[in-house]
C-alpha cells in the first residue's frame, strides 16, 4: 500500500512538470520566434519484491512475489524547432527567417541571474525573433535595445536620413537620389547563423539561446524575409487540450492517494482491534 502510495505521489509529481511546462508555452503562444517545450517521462526501473518476515510459511530465503514498478521519473524537457507562421507587418526592419539559422544579437545583461551573467555582462545570443528597429543614431536593435550583429560580428548602423531594403540574403540596401536617378548600395549585412546540434544551444529567456561550449557553427542556409515576423510554434488549441489531459491524470492519482489512505486507515483503525 505504502507502494501505491509513492507510485501515485510520483505521479502527481511528474503531471506538475508536465502543467509547468504546457502553462510557458500558452503563455508565450504570441511571443514572436518562441519554440514551443515538451516533456519526457519513463517508468523507474522495475524492483523486485519479496516477502520477508513472514513465519507462516517454511523456508530459507524470501519468497518471491514478482516485479513491481515504482512509479513514473520525469525524464528531460525538448524543444520543437518547427518553423513557425509568418506574420506581415510591412515593416523594413522586421524580419523573419524561412529556413534554418539564427540572429545573432549582442545581448547585456540587466542584472545578476542564475545563468551566471553579471549586470553589465555583454553576451552574443541567438534568436529567431526578428522585431528590429532603429535607434537615434541609426543602430539596429531588439526590441530590448541589445544590438543586432552582422556577418562579421559588428554592430549594423544605418543613415536615418536614407531610404534602406533588405533582401533574401540579409543585405541591407541604402538608397540614393530619385527617381530614374536611384542607386542601391549595399552597407552591411544581417547575420545568420547556424549551429550543427541545437542541443548544444541553452535556452535564456523567452526566445533567445546561449550557444555552450559543445555548439559548433555551421553555415546557415535558411533566408531573411523583410517585412515579416516568425510567430510562436505553439497552438493554442493542442496547448489547452494537453492541459485539461494533465488535469485529468493528476486528479486521478491524487484519487489514488485518497483511496489508498482510507484503506491505511482502516487498517489501523479497525483491523487492530482483532
Amino acid at each position: 500500500m505504502v507502494k501505491g502510495l509513492y507510485t501515485a505521489w510520483s505521479a502527481m509529481i511528474n503531471e506538475q512538470h508536465r502543467m509547468d511546462v504546457a502553462t510557458n508555452n500558452l503563455a508565450n503562444a504570441n511571443t514572436n520566434g518562441y519554440k514551443k517545450e515538451g516533456s519526457t517521462q519513463q517508468t523507474f526501473r522495475s524492483q523486485l519484491a519479496l516477502k520477508i518476515k513472514d513465519t507462516s510459511e517454511p523456508g530459507l530465503y524470501p519468497r518471491r512475489l514478482g516485479h513491481i514498478v515504482p512509479g513514473v521519473k520525469t525524464g528531460e524537457d525538448y524543444t520543437d524547432w518547427s518553423e513557425g507562421p509568418m506574420k506581415s507587418t510591412g515593416s523594413t526592419w522586421d524580419l523573419a527567417i524561412s529556413g534554418k539559422g539564427f540572429f545573432a544579437i549582442d545581448y547585456t545583461s540587466a542584472h545578476n541571474n542564475i545563468a551566471g551573467h553579471q549586470a553589465g555582462q555583454q553576451t552574443v545570443m541567438y534568436t529567431r525573433d526578428g522585431n528590429f528597429t532603429l535607434t537615434a543614431d541609426g543602430a539596429l536593435v531588439t526590441h530590448d535595445g541589445d544590438y543586432v550583429l552582422d556577418t562579421e560580428g559588428q554592430h549594423i548602423v544605418v543613415d536615418t536620413t536614407k531610404k534602406h531594403a533588405v533582401n533574401v540574403k540579409g543585405q541591407v540596401l541604402e538608397f540614393t537620389g530619385e527617381g530614374e536617378n536611384e542607386t542601391s548600395e549595399v552597407i552591411a549585412t544581417v547575420g545568420l547563423f547556424d549551429f550543427e546540434d541545437y542541443d548544444a544551444l541553452a535556452k535564456y529567456g523567452e526566445n533567445l539561446y546561449e550557444p555552450t561550449d559543445a555548439a559548433v557553427l555551421i553555415d546557415a542556409t535558411g533566408s531573411i524575409n523583410a517585412g515579416f515576423l516568425e510567430q510562436s510554434n505553439v497552438s493554442v488549441v493542442d496547448e489547452m487540450v494537453s492541459i485539461i489531459n494533465i488535469q485529468r491524470h493528476y486528479e486521478a492519482a491524487s484519487t489514488m492517494i485518497q483511496t489508498a489512505n482510507e484503506t491505511l486507515k482502516t487498517a489501523t483503525s479497525e483491523l487492530g482491534r482483532l
